[in-house]
Formats: C-alpha cells, sequence, structure tokens
C-alpha cells in the first residue's frame, strides 16, 4: 500500500538492511488494498502489507491497529482544540484535500464521512497519497492520513478524529512462506511502528 510505503517500512528497511545488507529487497506498491491482494494471488511477491484480506486462504499476520489523523494547517480555527481532536462532522462544509478515485483512501474517507452525516466534497484530488497532508497544511482543505506519514516536524496541525478512525493492517502470503520471508515478516511483527510518537496521547480503546 502507497501510505505503508510512506509511513512504517522506512525504518523497518533500515534496520533489515543494516542486519542483511546482502539481502535485496523489490517493493511492489499499490495504491488500492484488493489490488494488492490480487497482485499477491497471482504471485506477485513473497509477502504483501496492507489491512486484512478478504476469504484469504494463505497465512495471515496480524501486525496491529493504526490511527488516522485530521490534518489542517497550523492557523486554522479548529487546529486549537485543547483535547487535539476533531469531529469529522465540524468539517462538513469544508471542500477536502481527496485522493483519487483508485486509492484505497479515498473510498475510506467517503465511508467514515458518510458516517458523519455528509459526503466530503473535494477542492482537491491528489494522486500521491504523500502530496495529501502538505497540501492540507497549505490551506487547500482538511485531509485525512494515517498519523504514522505525518514527519515530526510538520508544520500543519494533526488533531485526532472523534471517535477515533484505525485500520487493522496484516502481513499475509500465500502459501507458507520460506524461512527468509518468515524472518523478514518476523522483523516487520517486532520493529513496525504503526503509530507515531509524535502524535497526540493514544485515546482510549
Amino acid at each position: 500500500m502507497y501510505s505503508v510505503s510512506l509511513g512504517i517500512l522506512p525504518p523497518v528497511l533500515r534496520v533489515w538492511r543494516r542486519r542483511h545488507p546482502g539481502i535485496r529487497i523489490r517493493l511492489h506498491e499499490y495504491p488500492h488494498a484488493a489490488q494488492l491482494q490480487a497482485a499477491m494471488a497471482a504471485g506477485g511477491a513473497d509477502l504483501a502489507v496492507g489491512p486484512p484480506p478478504a476469504d484469504w486462504e494463505g497465512p495471515t499476520r496480524e501486525l496491529g491497529v493504526e490511527e488516522f489523523a485530521v490534518v489542517l494547517p497550523a492557523d486554522d480555527p479548529l487546529a486549537d482544540s485543547p483535547t487535539r481532536t476533531i469531529a469529522l462532522a465540524s468539517l462538513a462544509d469544508r471542500a477536502w484535500v481527496h485522493y483519487s478515485p483508485g486509492n484505497g483512501l479515498a473510498d475510506l474517507l467517503d465511508g467514515v464521512c458518510l458516517r458523519a452525516g455528509f459526503r466530503p466534497e473535494a477542492a482537491i484530488r491528489a494522486e500521491q497519497t504523500s502530496a495529501v497532508p502538505l497540501l492540507a497544511a497549505a490551506g487547500l482543505g482538511p485531509a485525512l492520513v494515517p498519523a504514522n506519514i505525518i514527519p515530526p516536524h510538520f508544520d500543519g496541525a494533526a488533531l485526532r478524529p472523534d471517535p477515533p478512525i484505525r485500520r487493522t493492517l496484516t502481513a499475509y502470503t500465500r502459501t507458507r512462506p520460506d524461512p527468509l520471508t518468515v524472518a523478514f515478516a518476523d522483523h516487520l511483527g517486532h520493529q513496525a511502528r504503526l503509530n507515531p510518537l509524535h502524535f497526540p496521547d493514544r485515546a482510549p480503546e
């Protein structure tokens, strides 16, 4: 998934490379979980990392739960919330920094906004997931992004949605994995930080 390769994999791969300098990794990125699952079913990779695959018969390992953040410009009046939280309904009249239609996060944003009672209008649609928080911080509209893709020194405001928005991530394979894939999956399970330390204190379960 695009967001996984942005927020979760870089530090994991850094440590892996230091420990196993002779092993090369080829990274395939997909904008939607359905495309990732289809590619994995066709034998496109040794290991997939993304949301739990539907009707999957191969081995699956849960990595944990990532949280999403609402991004606003630092000077937005709603950015000064003392609780560092925000209700999506309070942004119903805003035009959003949205994702391109083929990006799975577009479906997620539409779904959570519909549950909050509105359909998000798009001020702009971004092809690159990495551009979304930057465009929101620049004032083009609010955005909903995985908190782990927001860098520590970010010039926008990141607030936790109220209620929180979370997504489970997994690592999965088609068949019983070989020892090297098992070793990487174990490394991923131990090293992956799904929620950044600079995000506001984790909301109660």
